[in-house]
């Protein structure tokens, strides 16, 4: 894979890991908590799922045979194939849309993009009420096509999609 988009991810996860600091108060995120990969679509680039199997293809035999087995079941805006017993089994390798769940940052044309997490009493349910958060949030936009626009990362789909694509 790219050394640029590994040294990319490097940095990116360092200022991640700032923002999770700044915000640790309303973020309710720990070990064993998959609420987020269990049902969703998973949007990631052509470059994120080349990453993405580089980390399937280091995983070992029983682990794979997971995965597939979940790829088999996997629907549309279901559990992410990639969960095994709770934790990410490619978590290195995963695409920006789940290395940035869980913060509140600015989106499109100034509004907010909170995780869906914060209608369950989750991330930042303590400054969330009726669609609205009372903090601010991180000014920066943490969106695949804004992070990545360094980079040719290609079509950007849901996981879901890039399977029945490669399974065609």
């Amino acid at each position: 894979m790219d050394k640029k988009y590994k040294d990319f991810l490097q940095d990116f996860d360092l200022r991640l890991k700032n923002y999770f600091n700044q915000h640790k108060s309303h973020i309710h995120c720990k070990a064993g908590c998959s609420f987020c990969c269990e049902a969703g679509d998973y949007p990631l680039s052509q470059l994120e799922l080349e990453y993405l199997m580089q980390g399937y293809i280091k995983l070992d035999n029983e682990t794979k045979k997971k995965v597939q087995t979940n790829f088999k079941s996997m629907v549309k805006g279901g559990k992410c194939p990639f969960l095994i017993d709770k934790k990410c089994s490619v978590y290195q390798y995963r695409p920006i849309i789940c290395r940035v769940h869980g913060l509140a940052y600015l989106y499109k044309e100034g509004n907010v993009k909170v995780p869906f997490c914060v209608r369950e009493g989750k991330n930042y349910s303590d400054v969330y009420s009726n669609g609205e958060i009372n903090i601010n949030p991180i000014i920066e936009s943490l969106d695949t096509p804004n992070v990545l626009k360094e980079f040719d990362y290609g079509d950007i789909r849901n996981l879901y999609d890039w399977i029945q694509i490669k399974t065609l």
